[in-house]
């Protein structure tokens, strides 16, 4: 069974493991490298692992979603969906589409909210499926985003509309 928690900062180990096997197993899935989350202390993924909801299976964290709101005035009825993830062995299961629901679902429950935003490769396609399939769209394109050795990607900026509001 697949239960869907946030864990405490006593965890922080299991949580660095499934980052940073993500940023190895999906390297051009984020912005951030293996290299430089590897040399992150103790003290930021204690901090790190409060932002963050965990798929969890047999006890151990299988998935991972983080979400932040802006603190800026201007900007913080937005929030930021990052660092989705889910171990390839427990892929096609409805996992990411599960951390997804929860994440709006908590989202939603910010009275400022008015849209949730995230970037994705293109390339990857299941990520961008479930995206769309929770009801974001594709808001704009930039090219080469993302460099990866010698290699560059494009991104999807994606957003979903939390709440209706006039511009």
């Amino acid at each position: 069974m697949i239960r869907i928690v946030r864990l405490p900062e006593e965890r922080w180990k299991e949580y660095r493991k499934l980052r940073l096997e993500a940023l190895k197993v999906e390297p051009s899935a984020f912005g951030s490298s293996l290299e430089e989350e590897s040399e992150f202390t103790e003290g930021v993924w204690r901090k790190r692992i409060k932002g963050v909801l965990f798929a969890v299976s047999e006890g151990r964290p299988v998935g991972l979603l983080s979400y932040i709101f802006e603190d800026r005035v201007k900007t913080r009825h937005v929030a930021h969906i990052y660092s989705v993830y889910v171990t390839p062995k427990y892929r096609g299961k409805g996992i990411g589409e599960r951390l997804l629901k929860r994440a709006l679902a908590e989202i939603r429950r910010n009275r400022e909210a008015v849209k949730a935003q995230l970037s994705v490769n293109p390339l990857l396609r299941p990520a961008v499926a479930l995206y769309k399939k929770a009801g974001f769209e594709v808001a704009g394109r930039p090219r080469n985003e993302l460099k990866i050795g010698r290699k560059y990607y494009d991104l999807l900026l994606m957003e979903k509309e939390i709440r209706d509001v006039k511009a």
